[in-house]
């Protein structure tokens, strides 16, 4: 499709006559919509988030274009793994003991069933659509860091002080840099996709500048905040697009060899330039001294606090059961491990297994806590007749390497990311689906 048709589709999706029905008109922008609104929630306000995830759930359900909504669906089977996960939770009932602590663990993950329903009541298979979705994310993020750089800026040194007691930039209104490190990663790699393969950003000189212009700002960015998970995504994205680049010039061996060399030089440029990433490394190799010289784990250094959670997790796991803890009862297992092990650590410093894997066997057994989350993970690879399958495989294993370093899926910020830009992801394929793409 020619830049010039992608254009003129774009200026009209507000013309009710090019739906096919006046339901099929409302559904969609609607739904783009509550797109924008959930971008915008993220950086904003979390009762946004909420309020446009039940909005676009019962978007899906125009009568008229059910079926539609459906073939979206059932095109990945990542919404039906998401459901079994949320199974597993609701069924930990039987053998949770904190009912209360259950109940409200089932309230944060109800978004498993309401957010990939909903995203399919948008029809991205359009070029439209997705353009406006991506710009439209694209600006929201740019605006927040460029707030945030401001910020850093009136008091540089000060806040290069704060980063030696992990004191964050200030980001998003919720506070979760590490979420938003992983985001800003997750839109360079969109910026390379939307680059490569959608129509019109080869050609157009305002949705390149949008492109690599985002792509710059966040990239320095990500150095400037210094968020240990955004900077590792980022350096396996820009390894692997390196890769898909030098790949299509010259044999393999070449083509993995020069992203890493490239990425080591800018590793250690960026370590001469951004104070904070060199306060971050500088504080990580601290840490890395004090484990090595077999001292005992302290709770005031973040990553050795994340090391405790996974010896008094591993520990438990022994005497947990087949089926775990159950959904309700993990903090109050995990609070008795610190007693037992850490009682120095404070309650408000006593955390959850920090590593989304392991926390699900500790909670639900090896078979019921790895299954689900494992085929949700791993659904997104297999479609090797997408042309863009690289950049979608590249965005799963992100995700995935989000998910062993952090239990993002136990707050409801990190499981919005986690559906938002899973389904993202999946929402490139249905540009494949016949039926849709004929309406």
């Amino acid at each position: 499709m020619s830049a010039e048709n992608v254009k003129e589709k774009s200026m009209n999706l507000l013309s009710s006559s090019n739906y096919h029905n006046k339901q099929a008109y409302w559904q969609s922008l609607i739904g783009l919509s509550c797109l924008v609104l959930l971008a915008l929630g993220f950086v904003a306000s979390r009762a946004l988030i909420s309020i446009a995830t039940v909005v676009i759930f019962l978007n899906a359900f125009w009568p008229a274009n059910i079926a539609a909504v459906w073939q979206r669906f059932r095109s990945n089977m990542f919404g039906t793994w998401a459901l079994l996960y949320l199974a597993i939770y609701l069924i930990s009932f039987f053998w949770s003991d904190n009912k209360e602590s259950w109940l409200q663990v089932i309230q944060l993950k109800i978004p498993f069933l309401l957010l990939p329903l909903g995203i399919c009541s948008v029809p991205l298979e359009k070029p439209g659509f997705r353009k406006i979705f991506y710009i439209s994310t694209v600006v929201i993020s740019a605006a927040t860091v460029l707030v945030s750089i401001g910020i850093f800026l009136s008091d540089w040194q000060q806040f290069v002080s704060n980063y030696k007691l992990s004191i964050p930039l200030p980001t998003t209104s919720s506070g979760d840099h590490i979420r938003f490190g992983l985001w800003l990663s997750f839109l360079v790699l969109l910026g390379f996709y939307f680059w490569h393969f959608e129509p019109g950003f080869k050609t157009n000189k305002w949705l390149k500048l949008i492109v690599w212009g985002s792509i710059a700002l966040f990239i320095i960015y990500i150095h400037i905040l210094s968020a240990k998970t955004g900077l590792l995504v980022l350096y396996i994205i820009l390894v692997g697009c390196g890769y898909y680049y030098f790949s299509q010039r010259v044999n393999r061996v070449v083509a993995w060899t020069l992203p890493l060399i490239l990425g080591a030089l800018a590793v250690t440029a960026a370590y001469k330039l951004a104070p904070t990433f060199k306060t971050k490394i500088d504080y990580v190799i601290l840490e890395v001294k004090h484990v090595q010289e077999g001292e005992r784990l302290n709770y005031n250094l973040s990553d050795q606090g994340r090391l405790i959670t996974y010896d008094i997790a591993l520990g438990k796991m022994k005497t947990n059961g087949v089926l775990g803890t159950g959904a309700g009862d993990i903090l109050d297992v995990m609070s008795e491990g610190y007693d037992e092990k850490y009682p120095e650590v404070p309650q408000e410093l006593r955390f959850v297994p920090i590593n989304q894997y392991l926390l699900e066997v500790f909670a639900f057994g090896w078979i019921l806590g790895l299954v689900p989350l494992v085929l949700m993970s791993f659904t997104l690879f297999f479609d090797r007749q997408h042309k863009g399958q690289f950049f979608i495989g590249l965005g799963a294993l992100i995700l995935i390497v989000s998910m062993m370093v952090e239990a993002m899926l136990q707050v409801q910020v990190g499981i919005f990311v986690y559906l938002f830009l899973s389904m993202w992801l999946l929402s490139f394929k249905w540009q494949q689906l016949p039926a849709l793409n004929k309406q």
